[in-house]
């Protein structure tokens, strides 16, 4: 299905999506190219792949407009008595950085709900536009708010790194 831009989502998306979701990969990044949201290669980042969140992090572009889906893991404090918790949350994130172009923001904010149709089952979802934005602390702050997080415990950890 085409968004109001005219932009479609490839196919390859969903396949991408329904491997994040079995838990056979960790991330994976999308651009529009074509009038078509197509996954980008050499962005997939395996599940068990170590500093996953910074390899994320620093392989997101500079100056320029992506989609990305992430299974973010995060460990919680679940009380008194009770032994820590996992929970894992199917994030999509829109990476719109400052400095990209005008126009390609105005596509890509008007393009992302055709990539977001055909992804069934997003937990979270992430317009992020500055490296600080990528901050382990601000990624904690913002879950924390969540009503599912704020009623399950407190967060102990992020990715592996302590909260």
């Amino acid at each position: 299905m085409a968004s109001m831009s005219g932009v479609g989502a490839n196919d390859k998306c969903v396949e991408m999506w329904e491997q994040l979701k079995a838990g056979k990969i960790k991330a994976c990044q999308f651009k529009v190219e074509n009038n078509e949201v197509v996954p980008i290669e050499n962005t997939v980042i395996p599940k068990g792949t170590e500093n996953a969140w910074k390899t994320f992090t620093n392989s997101l572009p500079e100056n320029e407009c992506v989609y990305a889906i992430y299974d973010i893991e995060i460990t919680l404090d679940l009380g008194s008595g009770v032994s820590a918790g996992t929970r894992t949350k199917l994030t999509f994130i829109i990476w719109s950085p400052e400095c990209a172009p005008i126009r390609q923001k105005m596509v890509s904010a008007a393009s992302k709900d055709a990539i977001k149709k055909k992804l069934k089952g997003i937990q979270v979802e992430w317009q992020l536009t500055a490296p600080e934005d990528l901050e382990a602390s601000d990624r904690i702050a913002d879950l924390s708010s969540r009503t599912d997080i704020k009623g399950s415990g407190k967060i102990l950890s992020y990715e592996g790194m302590k909260a």
